[in-house]
């Protein structure tokens, strides 16, 4: 996005640091790292940091992670300077606090995001799901229009091993990976990201285990899961579902993988006949509204299964295979339709790829929003 808007205008990253699961440290260098205090969880900027931006002197904002402490401070410190500010739609109220003092200071913050939403010049939603979190869970009343985008993905980056037979990726990865050598005989369904409640791993194993009866069972099936925190957002399930899970390892149904280096990740998807995205549907936020997964495995002209909830849908049009969320059956018997009929299931491979160059690619996503930007600067 960087290299895209600085073809256009001056441009500069201002973060608190590194989120998530991907290991960005080190486009770091490309970013100006504002000093943050950690507030019961979440990021707070100070006053030097506060200067830092204010002294860019920024003519217009895009705000990320809007939700945050830090965010609400920039979008502020952005209206009171008279930049043009775009902000994207992030909700953080994803975790339920069993703390009352910690409620209440989340329904305070819910209530100045409420206020943000509202009064935002643009407001640029990342699904339908994430539109529908801010008009119906928030209940926001918003005069100007909100704008869904999904959010892009590096088309190129994850298509690079696209005329790689499956068969010489998946030699390469089993050496990468130290994986055993009987896997290259068999059709791997991957997981990739957190193995999460969020993201449905409790649904998976489930749905694993159900597969195991239907297919009775089938050995030339092995589903490939990452080493990575497990169930740290469902702590009464964990321990339940890690014996399931060893289970599952020992009976040879389930891989466990290590962590690969972000160059490695695009070959993880090229060696997977179908990668598995069972989010879970969650009644108290719009659930897995913009999941890179789906766009990545989009861009890598890989089958992809996924749960028909959240932003899954606005992602995948009609490109990949959609199941029934929170049910392990629903998963399992569409994932034996899939396996046992792979060849006819081909056909979404290219569909896929497709729809990521054309619609999805994060040059498209990047010049939109400074279209936006441009748009709303001629308005004024």
């Amino acid at each position: 996005m960087l290299a895209v808007i600085s073809g256009k205008a001056e441009a500069k990253i201002f973060t608190c640091g590194t989120y998530g699961n991907y290991p960005f440290k080190s486009l770091l260098r490309c970013a100006e790292v504002l000093k943050c205090i950690d507030i019961l969880g979440d990021k707070l900027i100070g006053f030097f940091s506060i200067s830092k931006f204010l002294c860019y002197k920024p003519q217009a904002v895009i705000i990320f992670g809007i939700e945050s402490l830090a965010g609400l401070i920039i979008y502020f410190m952005s209206r009171l300077i008279r930049a043009k500010t775009l902000v994207i739609v992030e909700e953080n109220n994803i975790t339920r606090l069993n703390n009352i003092v910690l409620e209440l200071l989340q329904i305070m913050k819910r209530r100045i995001v409420r206020i943000v939403y509202e009064r935002s010049p643009i407001l640029v939603a990342e699904s339908s799901a994430s539109k529908k979190y801010v008009l119906e869970i928030l209940r926001v009343k918003r005069k100007k229009p909100i704008i869904v985008h999904v959010h892009g993905v590096n088309a190129d980056r994850f298509g690079v091993f696209v005329s790689m037979p499956r068969e010489q990726a998946k030699k390469i990865l089993q050496k990468v990976l130290r994986l055993p050598e009987n896997l290259l005989k068999k059709k791997w369904c991957t997981f990739i990201g957190e193995l999460s409640y969020c993201k449905g791993a409790d649904v998976l194993l489930d749905g694993i285990e159900i597969l195991r009866e239907i297919l009775k069972p089938n050995e030339n099936v092995v589903f490939l899961l990452p080493k990575t925190r497990f169930l740290h957002d469902k702590k009464e399930l964990r321990e339940r579902y890690k014996r399931k899970l060893i289970k599952l390892v020992t009976n040879g149904s389930v891989v466990l993988y290590d962590p690969l280096r972000q160059e490695d990740v695009p070959l993880l998807y090229r060696a997977s006949d179908v990668i598995i995205l069972p989010s879970r549907f969650l009644s108290y936020t719009s659930s897995d509204r913009a999941p890179n997964v789906a766009l990545e495995a989009l861009a890598s002209g890989t089958l992809l299964v996924a749960s028909y909830v959240g932003g899954i849908p606005t992602i995948v049009g009609d490109a990949a295979v959609l199941v029934k969320p929170n049910d392990p059956h629903a998963l399992a018997t569409k994932l034996c339709q899939v396996l046992n009929g792979y060849e006819k299931y081909r056909y979404l491979e290219e569909k896929a790829r497709k729809r990521a160059v054309n619609k999805l690619d994060v040059v498209r996503y990047s010049r939109a929003l400074l279209e936006l930007l441009v748009r709303k600067q001629s308005d004024c």
